[in-house]
């Protein structure tokens, strides 16, 4: 499986001049021994804090680098970041929190894909169910078959100039990877 996920990204992996990606992730596997605890203060459990960086390790294989990352501060969401960024050598600077992730619906993910700044090739997003789940079924314009389970990212890759650009594409879905496709 890893090997056809990696023939196809070296198929994808390629940028034109015009082209801007988006990665969005859902959030590592969080833990739910600690019925006291906040929905928003959950931290992540030993699968979630083994398959974060794991993730981390795959964009870094792929050589792709987030330019720009847009995360929700929730405990769960922010230690996920926190692990791929730290396999990426990336600084924590690159990281906007934003509670709109947590709090509202799938316009707060687009409302950021579109408000990114235009340096950035490599947009990333770091959210929650369903929200993320909606997030790809809108920019693919269609249901994806596949469950996004935690961990799992989905690139997509537009030929545009400028993040406001981004409109729903069946074309612009490149792969859905989660951990379990990597092992």
């Amino acid at each position: 499986m890893v090997k056809s996920v990696l023939k196809l990204l070296s198929i994808s992996g390629r940028m034109t001049a015009k082209s801007k990606k988006v990665l969005l992730m859902r959030h590592a596997k969080s833990a739910w021994d600690n019925p006291g605890l906040k929905d928003f203060d959950r931290p992540l459990n030993k699968r979630g804090k083994r398959d974060a960086p794991r993730m981390g390790r795959y964009l870094k294989e792929l050589q792709l680098t987030p330019n720009q990352i847009f995360s929700s501060p929730a405990e769960r969401a922010k230690l996920t970041i926190l692990e791929v960024i730290r396999e990426l050598d990336l600084p924590t600077s690159q990281i906007t929190w934003d509670e709109n992730l947590y709090f509202n619906g799938v316009s707060s993910y687009l409302d950021l894909i579109k408000s990114a700044d235009e340096s950035s090739s490599i947009l990333m997003t770091v959210g929650h169910n369903p929200m993320t789940e909606d997030a790809i079924s809108t920019l693919s314009g269609h249901t994806s078959r596949k469950a996004i389970k935690t961990a799992t990212i989905a690139c997509f890759e537009f030929e545009i100039d400028s993040w406001q650009s981004v409109e729903p594409s069946p074309d612009a879905l490149k792969w859905i990877v989660g951990p379990k496709d990597l092992k």
